[in-house]
């Protein structure tokens, strides 16, 4: 018995959930809502307070999860298998509880990818704000391979709508974000070079200003002219791209600061001042950032503060970092 419910406990809720969809539960079977036992009044009490119980007792007084009279569920899960297959079992009524749309037994979403990429993004965002947590750096990692997928998929749906001369409203948007994410330095590999990705991609897309966007950072990145980068940023990103932007800043800031550091002559340092302006960033923040990438930095008579040149102990910021959005001292920072 033992032994079974291990087994049991083994298995993903992606494969429970298909077990119960081939064999939906009946009057007899152990799925079925039974009445909550008599407890004690103060027990009462704290099963009161969990938000679920309201959801458990309407459930039991319409019999089950799949009775005609059941409250509707709405679903906060991702996908739980592909979008054809979704499709399929969209056309067959045979979606799961939280798969349907509004408790409809026949109806599903399909701008959930879009809506998937969105919440990535949005927590690429948010965990790259977030510092002095062990786990930080492997959500991070986890959420950008997820985030890749859910792109990937979604890259799949609009070729098939190119198919029929269709092209989707926010589709170029969504295609400068995979070209974006090669601005991180320690991200997931990325498979094919970028060259063949755009041979692959329509015209229309090719040339929209999204993209044109997203390709000109990425060439701004490569040739070391930051300061044209960040003001680029600073005046021509949508929201979606500057969230997917900020935890790269770091590390592009960190590359500027290698590239000044080796460059500079060793006895006229840079000042913090001239760099907060180019990389759009507090001076607190940006002497925080030189410290984190093993830079030293000076102070002068007047209490003004430079970095530096010819430098050796460099190194990119770790990874969980607190990143640091766009700050522009002459306009209200992004």
């Amino acid at each position: 018995m033992e032994k079974k419910n291990r087994s049991r406990a083994d298995k993903s809720g992606f494969q429970r959930a298909r077990e119960t969809r081939r064999n939906p539960p009946s009057s007899s079977n152990s799925w079925k809502f039974r009445p909550p036992a008599r407890k004690e009044p103060h027990a009462a009490v704290e099963q009161s307070s969990d938000p679920s119980s309201s959801i458990r007792e309407r459930s039991h007084n319409d019999g089950n999860l799949y009775s005609p009279n059941a409250p509707a569920l709405v679903g906060t899960c991702p996908d739980m298998c592909p979008e054809k297959e979704r499709a399929q079992r969209e056309r067959l009524r045979d979606l799961a509880v939280f798969e349907r749309l509004d408790g409809n037994l026949a109806r599903t979403s399909p701008g959930l990818a879009v809506k998937k990429v969105k919440f990535h993004i949005i927590s690429h965002k948010k965990l790259g704000r977030c510092c002095g947590k062990s786990d930080v750096s492997s959500l991070c990692y986890l959420n950008m391979e997820q985030l890749m997928k859910c792109l990937l998929s979604l890259f799949d749906m609009y070729d098939i709508n190119q198919r029929s001369k269709s092209i989707g409203k926010n589709a170029a948007e969504f295609y400068s974000f995979y070209v974006l994410l090669h601005l991180g330095y320690k991200i997931p590999k990325m498979g094919d070079s970028l060259s063949f990705w755009y041979s692959q991609l329509a015209l229309p897309i090719l040339q929209s200003k999204e993209m044109c966007f997203a390709r000109s950072l990425l060439r701004y990145s490569q040739v070391g002219n930051y300061k044209r980068l960040f003001s680029t940023i600073a005046a021509e990103a949508s929201d979606l791209q500057l969230c997917l932007l900020e935890p790269f800043l770091n590390e592009v800031r960190g590359q500027a600061l290698s590239y000044i550091s080796y460059s500079s002559y060793k006895l006229q340092p840079y000042p913090l001042r001239d760099l907060c302006k180019i990389l759009m960033i507090k001076e607190a923040d940006l002497e925080s950032l030189c410290y984190e990438c093993g830079l030293e930095t000076s102070t002068d008579e007047g209490g003004s503060k430079f970095l530096p040149a010819k430098q050796t102990s460099f190194r990119l910021p770790k990874p969980g970092f607190q990143s640091y959005s766009l700050f522009n001292s002459e306009k209200n920072h992004r």
